[in-house]
């Protein structure tokens, strides 16, 4: 069966029980909450084309969700962060404007399943504020542990920005593991100068993908149908008995 896939961008997702997705109109907290909270997180590598070239950057995604839910019950998830960690290559252009600060603006793709049928939603607007841009990689008059702003790694001349903010609910209309994805990401990048204007060019928009053989699942999420919640989700290939 095919999934209709029309997820808007800070719109909650909604699984039918017949499988077809349905986009609701406005974000609502759910009514009703988890019994038991996972902090889930994962890590990966994007490849991602900056003007210096092909770069693979560290990216941790990470997120608040439940263990288990009811069917049709809308899932939101909390405490969102994309963390990424931008190496000094892809930072070049960035000395060559002057600038003096960073900040990013992230949308991540986040791939829904459960059993054969799966959706991209999309986390948008996940701001990074700015961070002070290091010094170039062997900079001069520096002293260990010197010179690292707000956000920078601890890696030499590279700089971490970590986006946060509020993403769509889903909720999943058939008992089973459903699970959260990490899947395209693109980054707005912004720069400004010492005094604080922008610097020209002003900002870079790269869109990045993971690298392949990566395991990309950010969580796992116990759905149980709604007539009984106690009841165990059946697992992967199991059918209902026969009567």
């Amino acid at each position: 069966m095919t999934v209709d896939a029309r997820a808007a961008a800070r719109r909650p997702i909604h699984w039918a029980v017949g499988g077809a997705l349905v986009v609701a109109t406005a974000l609502v907290p759910s009514a009703e909450s988890a019994a038991a909270e996972q902090t889930s997180e994962v890590a990966l590598r994007y490849a991602c084309p900056f003007p210096s070239g092909p770069e693979e950057v560290d990216v941790v995604v990470s997120a608040v969700l439940p263990t288990t839910a009811r069917t049709g019950e809308e899932i939101r998830p909390g405490e969102v962060a994309v963390e990424v960690t931008l190496p000094p290559t892809a930072l070049a252009r960035f000395a060559g404007l002057d600038a003096a600060t960073l900040s990013a603006v992230a949308r991540l793709t986040v791939r829904n399943t459960v059993g054969d049928r799966s959706a991209d939603a999309t986390w948008q607007d996940l701001t990074a504020p700015p961070a002070d841009l290091p010094e170039p990689a062997g900079g001069e008059g520096e002293s260990e542990g010197e010179g690292q702003g707000p956000g920078q790694d601890e890696g030499e001349g590279e700089l971490t920005l970590t986006a946060t903010g509020d993403v769509p609910s889903v909720s999943f209309g058939t008992p089973g593991r459903a699970t959260l994805a990490s899947a395209a990401l693109a980054l707005s990048l912004s720069s400004l100068t010492e005094a604080g204007e922008p610097t020209a060019p002003p900002g870079l928009d790269v869109a990045c993908e993971p690298v392949p053989g990566q395991e990309t699942e950010l969580a796992a999420i116990t759905i149980r149908g709604g007539a009984d919640p106690t009841a165990p989700a059946p697992g992967p290939g199991e059918s209902d008995p026969a009567p």
